[in-house]
């Protein structure tokens, strides 16, 4: 039998910090799965991943990191700090209200899942390509040099760094929409679509329109955003050995960004007594719209024990 998947209202309506862009699937459950997308990335990205959740029984509810799915100036006022801040009070709210929770992030996300299962009891951990150290074959030579010029503040905010091919993603038909979301004339005629919109609203100007960055994310990463994420990596690595939530870690063996040995630093350092490393074959970064999309929701269901709360929920009454 068929679980249908269901959006209907529950307690997640009331979610503390909602934002337009978040993406939440309600089925009556106890159980809720929290998603957190990358740095500079979407609720899109998760969107795959979270149906796959919803369709076994349980909630789920994928936020918007502060800053996204706006302007980049938008992203320039906030820190590693707002967006802790944002997804512990988000899971606070979820932990009074749900028996089960499970928090699973990508990339980025990734380290704000870890990091917040220090302040929130959570039930399981869903690790998808965690973000230590940027050690993947498409690297560019000139990140070696970044953290230096971050030290430098006026520069932080003046230079960025321009996301190019593969975009994390070995679909080449998703790399397609991306390489046509992110040249010149997309952008163009983004930033037109934008200026449109505002002038018809009167809305305020932005550089990155809403609608294109809700959709694709931002092109390009601030060089003060990567400044940013660099101190959410130190200040997670540093407490890795407090984590005990079970953990399922999951990265490519291909990634373009941050190799495997991401996932073992993670799986050796967390003092979890329940854990899994899997690294997953035909993928690069972004392992959540790739090519093993449904390998990582199966993954996930099976370590969550999804698949037992799917089948008690179908059970006649």
């Amino acid at each position: 039998m068929k679980q249908h998947l269901l959006t209907r209202s529950g307690p997640l309506d009331e979610m503390v910090g909602r934002q337009p862009t978040d993406i939440a699937y309600q089925t009556d459950s106890q159980s809720l799965v929290y998603l957190i997308h990358g740095v500079t990335g979407t609720p899109v990205e998760m969107s795959y991943l979270g149906r796959r959740l919803a369709r076994h029984g349980c909630d789920v509810y994928t936020t918007t990191l502060p800053g996204h799915c706006a302007r980049i100036r938008d992203l320039l006022r906030t820190s590693e700090k707002d967006w802790i801040t944002h997804v512990q009070a988000q899971l606070a709210f979820a932990r009074e209200r749900y028996d089960r929770l499970y928090v699973a992030g990508l990339s980025a996300g990734a380290l704000l899942a870890l990091e917040s299962s220090l302040t929130v009891n959570v039930d399981g951990l869903g690790i998808l390509s965690p973000t230590f150290i940027y050690d993947g074959w498409n690297i560019p030579r000139i990140r070696a040099v970044l953290p230096f010029v971050m030290k430098v503040p006026p520069l932080r905010y003046l230079l960025f760094h321009a996301d190019g091919p593969p975009f994390g993603i070995k679909d080449e038909r998703l790399q397609a929409h991306m390489r046509s979301a992110y040249c010149s004339v997309g952008l163009l005629r983004g930033w037109i679509r934008n200026a449109w919109t505002r002038w018809t609203n009167h809305a305020a100007d932005s550089v990155i329109g809403p609608t294109q960055a809700a959709s694709t994310g931002y092109p390009i990463f601030p060089l003060k955003t990567l400044n940013n994420i660099d101190r959410l990596i130190t200040r997670v690595r540093g407490r890795l050995s407090e984590v005990t939530a079970p953990t399922a870690i999951l990265q490519a063996r291909e990634d373009d960004m941050t190799g495997p040995r991401n996932g073992e630093l993670v799986y050796n350092g967390i003092a979890s007594i329940q854990k899994l490393l899997i690294l997953l074959d035909d993928c690069y970064h972004v392992i959540t719209v790739d090519k093993q999309r449904k390998a990582v929701a199966n993954h996930l269901i099976d370590f969550f024990g999804l698949q037992a709360l799917s089948r008690g929920r179908l059970r006649p009454a």
